[in-house]
């Protein structure tokens, strides 16, 4: 079926039809953001809870940091495109639900102690520096996400009771038969029906445009011709690998390490060794009596009670021993021979007699033999911490007003001037193209705000980046004059492709064969496909995706007909269905418990979801409407992004 198609197609209009994939149950929660306290609004209010506002400088500032992050991904997306794509509501939905939520909480008594705050701070590896937290990297950390510390504790405390309050409701929920059989028979469905393409290419051409109607498309499409946001700054890398070679250790000093480390390399004594533990020192002697007339160690272990897990003590030095009961027992048991039991010593829970079963006597492996391995581990260690201290005197320097230059210099470092690019790594050219330069720093530079000045960021390859924004170019257009043959290909490729849809509608709409409207029109003959729910959902396993002329072959009526587009506007669909077939409970008894499972999990988000929106209501979280707006309409605008005072 889908293989016979595959094979049998060469055209964008037939190949797009294969790339197959199944719609999901997907259920998206919430998606944490840096919540500031709510004690009193920044700015004018945009939404409150209870007697709580949440003013504009919160969810700027909260829309900014999206905005950071979803850069990551892409590059090239801006602040207007941003809000145009719900970027604000999003943001401020966020914010709505982690303050009610931790309202809610505070309200029914449920405690996020300080220490918890802590361990989570201390936990991010962003501020940590060879295993430990670090001071001037957590400083450093809030810098670059644009938060103050309480405003980070703030979050954590709100994830905190989130994640109490949610996580009954998403253990999961019980699915009833009735509901579950109808969905595990619908993936059973077989479609047939016919695909028609209609590509733009094949419609005629328009006549040619005069001035005024493509100077007109030219002003309607504006934001096809317009440059992105460039930026120029200034950047010097601050090398890891540089650092590291600073950070080689001395032949004096491995040798000291290895010479402070003996346990490390085999220059410590160690027994395998094992024990019995009596309540009573007369106990304890008795036994002790036992052996040394003659009784083995285990026959007498046995007759008090011990099996050989309860007496095995495993293979361990003195100083392990130590920590494990106490010295006093460990100095008892290292002083005996191999193969003897130790006189009866009080430990933590008891009289200890201990058996040394075997002794492996100290034997310090050669200096040459784990030199190497020395020089790494000290070498790694010296590199992190002489990175972090370097890091941290570059930024009191920035931070004491010194010009970037200067700071470059007396560290060292090459100070390179990159010329404005976008944030995909392109640069304009002639006036009128956008052409790729290298600029691996681009995302870097586009995530740092110009008003800090300069700043250090981490450089994605495990060092750091000296950095300076020194010039913001806004969105322009670029002239109609300057590409004008540009403007008017695309001015008849976009006439070629309305009237394609004209085409694809009327097909649509006469119904009847679509092979004889393929000729009528001169268009590609229409394919047969034949699918079934489970193999889409199935594709769907392996990332596949489901092209539009499917997903409407999936809902649409039989017998009737609509119209798809095609990707990249290369032209239309005109999508029939001919038949569907169901499928019987019978067939569907295999997919009853996956379909159970897909359905609990769709079933525990709801009630989240619901559970939100009633604490929302007991809370009294509200939003702004004409607050809401202003700020998107200030954000959109592609200006200064700051509030309004």
């Amino acid at each position: 079926m889908l293989d016979a198609i595959r094979k049998s197609t060469r055209s964008w209009a037939g190949m797009a039809i294969l790339g197959l994939a199944v719609l999901a149950l997907v259920v998206t929660l919430f998606y944490g953001q840096a919540t500031p306290p709510v004690s009193g609004a920044r700015g004018r209010e945009v939404a409150r809870i209870g007697t709580a506002g949440i003013g504009e400088t919160d969810l700027v500032d909260a829309v900014n940091r999206a905005l950071d992050r979803e850069r990551a991904q892409n590059p090239t997306l801006t602040l207007p495109a941003f809000v145009q794509l719900g970027g604000v509501d999003l943001v401020l939905e966020q914010l709505l639900v982690g303050r009610s939520l931790a309202v809610f909480a505070a309200k029914a008594g449920i405690p996020i102690g300080k220490r918890i705050v802590d361990g989570e701070i201390a936990s991010i590896p962003a501020l940590q520096v060879a295993g430990a937290f670090n001071e001037a990297a957590f400083r450093r950390f809030l810098q670059q996400q644009r938060i103050s510390e309480a405003m980070l504790r703030q979050d954590i405390t709100d994830r905190f009771a989130q994640r109490l309050l949610l996580r009954s409701i998403l253990v999961g929920t019980a699915v009833p038969d009735q509901l579950v059989e109808p969905y595990a028979t619908l993936l059973l469905e077989q479609r047939s029906g016919t695909i028609l393409a209609v590509p733009a290419a094949l419609a005629p051409a328009p006549a040619a445009p005069d001035e005024a109607a493509l100077k007109a498309f030219w002003e309607r499409n504006r934001a096809a011709w317009t440059v992105p946001e460039r930026r120029a700054w200034r950047e010097a890398v601050i090398d890891r690998s540089a650092v590291a070679r600073e950070a080689v250790p001395s032949a004096a000093d491995v040798e000291a390490y290895w010479r402070a480390n003996p346990a490390e390399f085999g220059g410590v004594e160690r027994r395998q060794l094992r024990q019995v533990v009596l309540p009573s020192e007369a106990a304890a002697k008795a036994l002790f009596d036992q052996i040394a007339g003659g009784m083995r160690f285990a026959d007498a272990a046995s007759a008090a009670g011990f099996g050989p897990a309860d007496t095995a003590l495993g293979n361990l030095s003195e100083t392990e021993l130590a920590t494990q009961l106490n010295a006093e027992v460990a100095r008892a048991a290292f002083a005996v021979a191999e193969g003897a039991v130790s006189a009866p010593v009080r430990g933590p829970i008891g009289w200890h007699l201990v058996l040394t079963e075997k002794l492996t006597p100290a034997k310090v492996r050669p200096l040459e033999e784990v030199r190497d391995a020395i020089i790494a581990r000290l070498g790694a260690e010296r590199t992190e911490r002489l990175l972090a201290e370097r890091v941290a005197a570059i930024e009191d320097r920035l931070a004491a007003g010194e010009p970037i230059g200067e700071v470059a210099r007396a560290f060292g470092l090459t100070l390179a001037e990159v010329e404005p690019v976008t944030a995909d790594g392109r640069k304009l050219e002639g006036g009128n193209l956008l052409v790729p330069v290298s600029a691996p720093h681009a995302d870097r530079a586009f995530a740092a705000d110009p008003a800090d000045g300069a700043v250090v960021v981490e450089d994605g390859q495990g060092g750091y980046l000296l950095l300076e924004v020194t010039e913001v170019l806004e969105p322009s257009p670029i002239p109609l004059a300057a590409i004008r043959d540009r403007v008017l290909a695309s001015y008849i490729a976009d006439a070629r492709l309305a009237a394609a849809r004209t085409i694809a509608e009327e097909i649509a709409r006469a119904g009847g064969d679509l092979g004889a409207a393929a000729r009528t029109h001169g268009l590609p003959p229409p394919q047969q496909l034949v699918v079934r729910r489970l193999e889409l959902a199935r594709a769907a396993q392996t990332g596949e995706q489901i092209p539009p002329p499917v997903l409407m072959l999936l809902s649409l009526p039989a017998g009737t007909a609509r119209i798809a587009p095609a990707p990249g506007g290369q032209g239309f669909y005109v999508v029939r269905t001919d038949e569907i077939r169901r499928g019987s409970p019978d067939e569907a008894a295999p997919l009853r418990d996956p379909m159970r499972q897909s359905l609990s999990r769709s079933a525990s988000g709801e009630l989240a979801e619901t559970f939100v929106r009633a604490v929302q209501r007991d809370v009294g979280a509200t939003r702004i409407p004409a607050a809401i707006e202003a700020v998107k309409a200030r954000l959109a605008g592609a200006g200064d992004p700051s509030p309004t005072p």
